[in-house]
């Protein structure tokens, strides 16, 4: 999975502290991210970025980058920027940072707020442009990476997300018959052909819902494409066969049974 990720932060810092976390959470996960900094009103809503960007992290309060003195009139706070964002179509989430627990208690929402400032009055706002979430400042490394996995499960529960040359392919997983190791790759058979990506098995298994199931060290099948089991041997819904390991055997008979009942 490609994510595009924009954060609207005045400094420069606390966007490295940031980036460094998606990052390093995105190479443990094996997605593949593309964050970009913007620090102002002007920045943010003349890219052409944000056409693709499916997250959004936004400091609520921003300063002049040059005097520290909080917005005015020519620096708009994070709110009346995310506000304009949507007039322009951004559908993305949105994600607030910010410092003040109170308005924690008002805001059910789909974007994240960053700021060390706030009042009821931001948070009604916040409401009216679908904020996902707060977190508080300063934002754990934990937190953010909570963030981006809530983000992962919301927006891949019915697809499998492949990622190969920038490109990505949302796979259903119920057209998913099995998975095969193939040298340093992942095969994906289904009934309209076969996909290939760069990635572990172990990895791939992360990422699998339930019907999914290791009948083998190099092979995991979708159980509801198993016609039926011979001794070690799975039939699979595509007239192919795979040998289940000894170790595997149990658990695939079991699951078998499960979905018999």
């Amino acid at each position: 999975m490609n994510i595009n990720i924009a954060v609207l932060e005045d400094i420069p810092k606390h966007y490295k502290q940031l980036a460094e976390v998606i990052h390093n959470w995105a190479e443990k996960k094996e997605y593949a991210v593309s964050v970009k900094w913007f620090h102002d009103e002007t920045s943010i809503l003349g890219s052409a970025f944000m056409k693709d960007c499916n997250l959004l992290f936004s400091d609520i309060e921003l300063k002049n980058a040059d005097t520290n003195i909080p917005a005015d009139d020519h620096i708009k706070n994070g709110i009346d920027i995310c506000t304009q964002l949507r007039k322009n179509g951004y559908q993305g989430n949105i994600i607030f940072l910010t410092m003040i627990e109170e308005i924690l208690k008002h805001i059910k929402c789909e974007v994240i707020i960053i700021s060390g400032y706030a009042s009821f009055e931001y948070a009604q706002r916040a409401i009216n442009i679908s904020v996902a979430q707060y977190l508080l400042k300063p934002v754990s490394p934990e937190a953010i990476e909570r963030c981006l996995d809530q983000y992962i499960s919301l927006h891949s529960s019915d697809y499998y997300c492949l990622h190969k040359d920038n490109n990505i392919t949302r796979i259903p997983f119920n057209d998913i018959i099995s998975i095969s190791r193939l040298g340093h790759d992942c095969c994906i058979t289904t009934p309209s052909g076969l996909y290939t990506e760069r990635t572990s098995l172990k990895n791939m298994e992360q990422h699998l819902p339930e019907p999914f199931i290791r009948c083998h060290k190099s092979c995991i099948v979708n159980i509801n494409h198993v016609t039926s089991l011979s001794g070690s041997t799975i039939y699979l819904a595509n007239k192919q066969t795979q040998t289940v390991g000894r170790n595997y055997l149990d658990d695939i008979r079991k699951a078998l049974l499960r979905i018999a009942q």
